[in-house]
């Protein structure tokens, strides 16, 4: 026996009795989706450590002059969590680019066109955007040689009639001439020319603006090959039982239901709503 059941403030409510064959459909389909969000989930890591950067610049931008304690950009508190921040979001980009190779791969195939494409559109990236390949290496840096900043630094454009009222950031950067210190075979040819070209310390900012848009198509990439049948599965759920979902409760199957004396066990199978909420809020968002 197949129950279709509700689960809400600890209480089962049985909705109706359905086949096998409908209990073998839900499954099917919700296993895709679990399959693909495996991978998404990790896109969803990587968006969540670019959100804490992007919350901890707000914090160090478009602050007075009068703000500004000359000491307090070296306070070792403050150096600690920008490089916290930082480590952790080129560590987790590493990890979506990894995960996401094994993904398609086992998916699809490693001689297939998806994961062929793929590759190729990492490559690109790579080849046309400075920031993807140095702060692809940066995490190589890093893991081996330690953290990368010592220090932040205020700039801010000039007001000669209201020195006291001038507006700033305080930058992230760091030490070209220090990251040039190390072998070649750190940076690779490339990226270690890259820095012989460059004049001045990098300022992290504007490169992790470029590589959040690379990450973005990477990931729409992603979605775009498995679209169709994803939503056509996530279709099949919602038109069997979307109309019982609300926020609170969780829908699924009791099956295998077994008894002995007073004490009643059964299985429940979930099915992904809160899965399929994020595919859909991500397809909004593109």
């Amino acid at each position: 026996m197949y129950i279709l059941s509700t689960l809400e403030n600890n209480k089962f409510d049985n909705i109706r009795n359905i086949s096998e064959s409908n209990y073998e459909d839900l499954v099917t389909d919700s296993k895709f989706i679990k399959n693909c969000h495996s991978q998404f989930v990790v896109f969803k890591y990587l968006q969540s450590n670019i959100g804490e950067y992007s919350k901890f610049l707000e914090k160090i931008s478009n602050l007075s002059v009068n703000q500004i304690n000359a000491t307090a950009m070296f306070d070792p508190k403050l150096v600690s969590e920008t490089n916290r921040i930082i480590m952790n979001l080129v560590t987790s980009f590493r990890f979506f680019l990894d995960n996401a190779d094994t993904y398609l791969s086992r998916n699809f195939g490693k001689n297939s066109d998806q994961f062929s494409d793929f590759k190729k559109l990492k490559s690109s990236e790579f080849d046309d955007h400075f920031a993807y390949r140095f702060l692809y290496k940066l995490r190589d840096y890093c893991i081996h040689l330690g953290f990368p900043i010592n220090g932040l630094h205020f700039q801010a454009e000039k007001n000669t009639q209201n020195p006291e009222k001038m507006i700033g950031d305080l930058i992230i950067s760091i030490d070209r001439d220090l990251l040039l210190k190390e072998k070649k075979k750190h940076w690779g040819a490339i990226v270690y020319k890259d820095l012989q070209n460059i004049d001045d310390d990098i300022d992290l900012r504007p490169h992790i603006q470029v590589l959040s848009k690379s990450i973005l198509r990477l990931q729409k990439f992603i979605y775009d090959l498995q679209k169709e049948e994803l939503e056509d599965r996530i279709d099949n759920i919602e038109l069997f039982c979307g109309g019982i979902k609300n926020e609170n409760n969780i829908i699924g199957i009791r099956h295998n239901y077994k008894e002995n004396g007073q004490i009643v066990n059964f299985e429940f199978y979930r099915i992904p709503f809160d899965k399929i909420t994020d595919f859909k809020t991500y397809k909004n968002s593109c």
